[in-house]
């Protein structure tokens, strides 16, 4: 009999891309991408990453989405009349590599090669945010990613992680700081960003 994988309840998809600095996912299941901001891992060893960018398109790219609604009430019948939709369509997001276990535990370097294709990708656990936001160096990773969404994910990503911590307002004042050193000379940019995260 063979022995599950202890993260298989926890796995929304798989790399489909990859290179040093980002991963794109393909998910098992249609709009279950994670959040904006999410901390995800891949591979063995761990790689970890910030998700950047969701998006919902077809499997087959020469088989454009045509609108199939003029006479449904609602979203829920378009899918309901139109079941083959979900075989045609798949969510795949883009994730910003920030990380990656060693044997010194976790680095907040770019691995030394990227997750084969086809790695598993899990959200990381609220503990393994925890862990891994003991340290805030990969915020230059996020800052440094350039427009237009780099302070989105920056805004996105340090609210997901101050979810899990057990004293937010401790987290949002270290991360403030360490913004403050990638930030220097870029003080409306910072003003901006702390007022965002503190919503």
């Amino acid at each position: 009999m063979a022995i599950p994988d202890s993260n298989e309840q926890a796995r929304i998809g798989e790399v489909t891309a990859a290179d040093s600095r980002t991963i794109t996912a393909q998910c098992y299941e249609l709009y279950q991408a994670p959040p904006l901001g999410a901390l995800v891992e891949a591979g063995q060893p761990r790689a970890f990453a910030v998700v950047q960018g969701i998006r919902t398109e077809p499997v087959d790219p020469g088989r454009p989405v045509l609108a199939r609604g003029r006479h449904a009430l609602s979203l829920e019948q378009i899918y309901r009349d139109n079941p083959q939709i979900e075989r045609l369509l798949t969510t795949r997001f883009d994730a910003l590599v920030v990380g990656h276990e060693g044997g010194e535990g976790i680095s907040q370097l770019l691995p030394p090669s990227p997750p084969p294709i086809h790695s598993f990708v899990v959200v990381s656990s609220p503990g393994d945010v925890r862990k891994f936001t003991e340290g805030l160096d990969f915020l230059r990773f996020l800052v440094n990613a350039g427009p237009p969404l780099a302070d989105e994910v920056v805004v996105a990503c340090l609210r997901e992680a101050a979810k899990g911590q057990p004293d937010r307002e401790e987290f949002i004042v270290r991360a403030g700081r360490a913004l403050a050193t990638e930030l220097v000379g870029e003080s409306a940019r910072l003003t901006a960003l702390l007022r965002r995260i503190r919503l």
